[in-house]
C-alpha cells in the first residue's frame, strides 16, 4: 500500500473570500490487497470518520441532508452508495485522490496525523484478513 498526502488550498467566495486548507490522500493498493479487500468484502469499512469539508456552504449541506427518497436512490446508483456519506471508506480510497478541506492549517494539520493513525490501522485490518494459518497449536494450560 503506497499512500501520498498533500496539502492543497482553494478560496471560494465572490466578495468575501475563503480560503479553505485541504488535505489530499491518494492511495495505490497492491494487487494482494484489493484482492483481499474484495474477497473478504472490506470495502464499506470506515477508515476515518469525519463531517462536511469546510468548502461545503450551510445550505449545500441543508439540500444534502434534506435530500428525498428519490434523489438519493438516483444519487446512490450514478456515485455508488458511498458518496451518501461524509465519513472516508474504503472504497473511496479505492476510487482514487481524495481531497477533505478544513478552515485552518492545524486543522488540517491534526486532520493529516489522525488520516495517518486510520491508514496505519488499515493496512493492518488488511493484513489481518489474509489467510489463517493451516497449522494447529496445541498447548497446555
Amino acid at each position: 500500500m503506497k499512500v501520498d498526502i498533500k496539502h492543497v488550498q482553494k478560496t471560494t467566495g465572490l466578495i468575501r473570500k475563503t480560503t479553505h486548507h485541504g488535505v489530499s490522500v491518494n492511495v495505490a493498493f497492491s494487487t494482494e490487497e484489493l484482492a483481499i479487500i474484495r474477497e473478504r468484502h472490506l470495502e464499506g469499512d470506515i477508515v476515518l470518520e469525519r463531517g462536511y469539508s469546510s468548502d461545503l456552504s450551510q445550505s449545500q449541506i441543508e439540500k444534502r441532508e434534506n435530500r428525498g427518497i428519490g434523489s438519493a436512490l438516483f444519487k446512490a446508483c450514478v456515485s455508488g452508495f458511498d458518496s451518501m456519506d461524509t465519513n472516508l471508506t474504503v472504497t473511496k480510497l479505492m476510487k482514487g485522490e481524495d481531497v477533505f478541506f478544513l478552515g485552518r492549517p492545524i486543522e488540517a494539520r491534526e486532520y493529516e496525523a489522525q488520516l495517518k493513525e486510520g491508514l496505519v490501522n488499515l493496512k493492518g485490518w488488511i493484513e489481518g484478513n489474509a489467510e489463517l494459518e493451516t497449522e494447529t497449536a496445541s498447548f497446555e494450560l
